[in-house]
């Protein structure tokens, strides 16, 4: 019996301890010399190597490399084996002796020679394929799939192949080399794949899943190019279930696509590719839902689809050759980026093994317990792969993306630098700069990056609920509920259904972390105290970190409340703790620059413990009730958009109450004398929200004039003008008139979009200002929610056009005067004025060419929103969903009989 000196673990071998001891001491003398993964042990090194690169470039063992393993009766009855064939233990019991294949040896190469004996035996040649396009699937005749009688049938992969050929059809690309590997070739050895010693059974949650992988490693040791030319012509394939629901399910999106032409609307090839199932869930999503609804009974399991293509990803030759091609060409930028500190050797072989054990995690909740926990917390499993990390300059882009893009909305980042060696001390803030690496990523117009930011962001929302399910006390350390709120970022704006519900869903459950903690009591710093400026300094931070926190997360509840039409979560009545200090103070680099910068705004007789208290919410919207803000406040761009949250609720609650009035008169008139609370009354207390919200609006122009290249103030203008768009319309019932289609009744038309806008000209310029304030801002800094903010706006137009398709409609006479460009021309522009309080003038959108178009045709209206997402943004997934939703919309409503766009 030996024991470990620095744990004091029990082993029964002496080469047990030997194997157990550099887990404490780090020691990885063995390095592969493919892809410089270092390893411990000299036989785990042999293992990777024989797995991971004998399968492309094979060459002789050693015999240490060749250790035999016992025979499949004595592994399961954990008895001793002398691995002979047949065993002594087998002899002696007189019972069938059955080997099992070694876990070192290479899969893909014992699975290679099967095949070309198979291939031999059935005359040597490959069939050939002719060409694939883009019009034609990948089918393959039916084979079923043949197992040992001695084991459970494994099932008939085929059927999961002609499934999913309609899905294969979305990945191939145009030209595919004549000679390639096919899958129905080698169905006859797939009876052979094992996994921890165990045949796959068709009773398995995921029977089908190693179908990829196997398809992989065979085109690899086989030196057949197809997953290389095709990237995807093979997708990840989920449950069979799953696939056959989604198969079923609508494709109006994709049929829109196909049908564009026709509609006119013409729009430029992505270069972006989407999986067929996230494209096809489109269509259930909670926001956009302009086109029918399909509510899928069995949601598919596309989360399992981002983790394997993660994972397949890993195994290619030049896995992220096009992510270094694309930093190439940014390299400018990155060269010139001073904000993030470079990724250390030792920190980025940190980052790649936690990231190991979270993707393993992942990938064990998303196959149903494939994978099994050891007793000493390990994970095991025969058959999981690697993942490779971006190269460094890579991952270091992507940090300084998410600095130049969310850190400008969302300010939570100390100095505005981002140092990863010194935030990978804990599982925790290893996952903040996982998912600031996620969010970098999912901004960058590139399939591998788009693909590589879903995937990691999964794998991270499963570990941060693991760590936060163990340690209970997480639940309120700012770290975690930091990582939250990116996660909730992430996934609300990643345009997959999955994602975007989840992050919906567990939004309430984050707020209510925050406010359990008590992070949204009143609390001041107890800086007089404490000698050292330096500690002062480290003691504010932490504070205004918490109180930035909290606010942050106001900003996202507000903006989720707002796109997705639900309810605020808190009230403002809650937000007791402090606003954000100055941005000046929080940039700060040192102690000596933040103590000046706070002398520059206290004045040199400083009160630590009073002055660097601000306001709270509570009490900053109590003055603004009171009239008490002036523009000389001088009022940050942050407490102006937080300003905001209380008149989105307010105008929320006041517009549910007004869709439960009765539209007759009789109705209401009764429902006045049995209740205190008419249709007027409400009607006449959202108009004082109007003019509170105009009051904020003079706040905001004032700042904006100091500060006219300030993309945050921006953005807050955008949302303020569909605050407003809110209580002038009632964007669901625009939702539902686009959903229920056109019935050819004029007069029935004409009363569904009484129910939709009720001031026409004011919901008319305040779409115009939602345009012009989005072109305002570079398309590489728009928030993530712009395509959203835009889809509202042009909804909302394409609404008041079809109302002006009444043959009744009320037209000004002196509408035959000049254009007023509403996406161009600023609020207080004489036109606009005279549009808004005489009638003067047409109202006109204009093309990015220059060219003008009228309010008067839907398709033209739908056609300018399309091109405006295709030619003015960067290409995500979520604005590509808005995109097919918007091309649908169009192709129904012109076969209902309205009038097509004019392109």
């Amino acid at each position: 019996m030996v024991f470990c000196g620095y744990c004091g673990k029990r082993f029964t071998r002496k080469e047990h301890l030997e194997r157990h001891i550099p887990s404490h001491t780090n020691v990885k003398p063995h390095r592969c010399s493919a892809c410089q993964l270092s390893f411990a042990r000299r036989d785990l090194l042999q293992r990777h190597h024989s797995m991971y690169h004998d399968a492309r470039n094979p060459r002789p063992h050693t015999d240490a490399g060749q250790t035999l393993i016992a025979c499949y009766n004595c592994a399961t009855a954990k008895a001793g084996c002398d691995k002979k064939a047949p065993c002594s233990r087998c002899t002696d019991k007189g019972i069938v002796c059955v080997p099992r294949l070694p876990r070192r040896a290479s899969k893909a190469a014992v699975r290679a020679a099967q095949t070309c004996a198979t291939s031999a035996s059935s005359g040597g040649s490959s069939p050939q394929v002719p060409l694939v396009t883009e019009d034609q699937t990948l089918s393959t005749p039916a084979s079923p799939v043949r197992s040992p009688s001695k084991y459970e049938q494994v099932g008939t992969i085929d059927t999961c192949l002609q499934e999913t050929s309609g899905h294969q059809k979305q990945f191939s690309e145009p030209r595919i080399a004549e000679e390639f590997w096919s899958p129905h070739n080698t169905l006859e050895t797939m009876g052979d794949i094992m996994l921890d010693n165990e045949l796959y059974a068709p009773e398995s949650a995921y029977q089908d899943l190693g179908l990829l992988d196997y398809a992989i490693e065979l085109s690899m040791s086989s030196n057949l190019p197809l997953l290389e030319q095709m990237d995807m012509a093979v997708p990840p394939l989920t449950d069979t279930s799953d696939i056959s629901s989604v198969s079923e399910s609508i494709t109006t999106s994709l049929h829109g696509l196909v049908h564009a032409k026709s509609t006119g609307i013409s729009l430029s090839e992505s270069p972006i590719r989407e999986f067929e199932v996230i494209a096809t869930s489109e269509a259930a999503w909670a926001l956009a839902r302009c086109n029918p609804s399909r509510y899928l009974e069995n949601c598919p399991r596309t989360a399992i689809i981002h983790l394997e293509r993660l994972e397949w990803k890993s195994k290619q030759e030049g896995t992220w050759t096009s992510l270094e091609q694309y930093l190439k060409s940014q390299q400018d930028s990155v060269s010139a980026n001073p904000h993030v500190v470079p990724l250390t050797h030792r920190s980025r072989d940190k980052m790649l093994a936690i990231v190991q054990s979270f993707l393993r995690r992942a990938l064990d909740i998303h196959r149903g317990g494939i994978f099994t926990q050891a007793g000493d917390g390990h994970y095991s499993s025969g058959d999981f792969n690697f993942i490779i990390l971006p190269p460094s300059k890579v991952l270091q882009y992507f940090l300084s993306t998410y600095i130049y893009s969310l850190s400008g909305y969302y300010p939570l980042v100390v100095s505005n630098v981002i140092d990863p060696n010194e935030m990978l001390e804990s599982q925790a803030s290893t996952l903040l700069v996982l998912l600031m690496i996620a969010q970098g990523a999912s901004t960058a117009p590139i399939a591998e990056a788009r693909h590589f930011s879903a995937g990691l962001t999964e794998t991270c929302r499963i570990s941060l609920l693991n760590i936060v399910e163990k340690q209970v006390e997480l639940s309120a350390d700012p770290i975690v509920l930091r990582c939250g709120l990116l996660l909730t970022l992430l996934g609300a704006w990643s345009g997959e259904k999955w994602q975007m519900d989840i992050a919906i869903d567990h939004r309430g459950a984050y707020l209510s972390m925050l406010k359990h903690a008590g992070m949204l009591e009143s609390h001041s710093p107890l800086l007089g105290d404490l000698s050292s400026p330096d500690l002062q300094w480290r003691t504010w931070l932490c504070w205004e970190a918490q109180n930035r926190l909290v606010y942050n997360w106001v900003m996202v509840d507000q903006e989720l409340s707002l796109f997705y039409d639900i309810v605020p979560q808190l009230a403002v009545t809650d937000m007791q703790c402090p606003l954000p200090s100055p941005d000046k103070l929080w940039s700060a680099s040192n102690s000596e620059d933040w103590l000046i910068a706070a002398r520059s705004f206290y004045g040199y007789t400083l009160d630590f413990n009073q002055q660097l208290s601000a306001p709270s919410l509570y009490s900053l919207f109590r003055d603004f009730l009171h009239n008490n803000l002036s523009c000389d406040n001088n009022l940050s761009a942050q407490q102006l958009r937080l300003l905001l949250y209380p008149l989105q609720s307010l105008v929320h609650h006041l517009r549910q109450i007004l869709s439960c009035f009765p539209d007759t008169l009789s109705a209401s008139r009764a429902a006045n004398r049995t209740h205190p609370i008419t249709k007027t009354s409400t009607t006449l207390r959202l108009e004082e929200v109007q003019s509170q919200l105009q009051f904020w609006y003079e706040l905001s122009t004032a700042f904006h004039k100091a500060n006219p290249e300030c993309t945050a103030t921006s953005s807050t203008l955008v949302l303020y003008h569909l605050i407003s768009l809110n209580a002038t319309s009632h964007f669901p019932e625009v939702e539902r008139l686009a959903r229920e289609g056109y019935d050819r009744a004029h007069w029935k038309l004409s009363s569904r979009c009484k129910n939709c806008i009720f001031q026409h000209k004011e919901t008319v310029f305040h779409c115009g200002q939602v345009l012009r304030q989005l072109r305002l801002i570079p398309a590489h800094l728009r928030p993530s929610w712009w395509g959203v903010a835009l889809y509202r706006a042009v909804m909302l137009l394409w609404t008041d056009s079809i109302s002006r398709l009444d043959p009744g409609f009320k037209r000004d006479d002196r509408s035959v005067d000049g254009p007023v460009p509403i996406d161009q021309a600023v609020p207080e522009a004489p036109s606009v004025v005279a549009y808004l309080w005489n009638g003067e003038g047409v109202a006109t959108l204009t093309r990015r060419d220059g060219s003008s178009i009228t309010l008067d045709n839907p398709g033209d209206i739908l056609d300018y929103g399309i091109k405006m997402l295709d030619d003015e943004a960067v290409s995500s997934r979520i604005g590509d969903g808005i995109k097919r939703k918007l091309v649908a919309l169009g192709d129904r409503w012109k076969v209902g009989g309205l009038g097509g766009s004019a392109a």
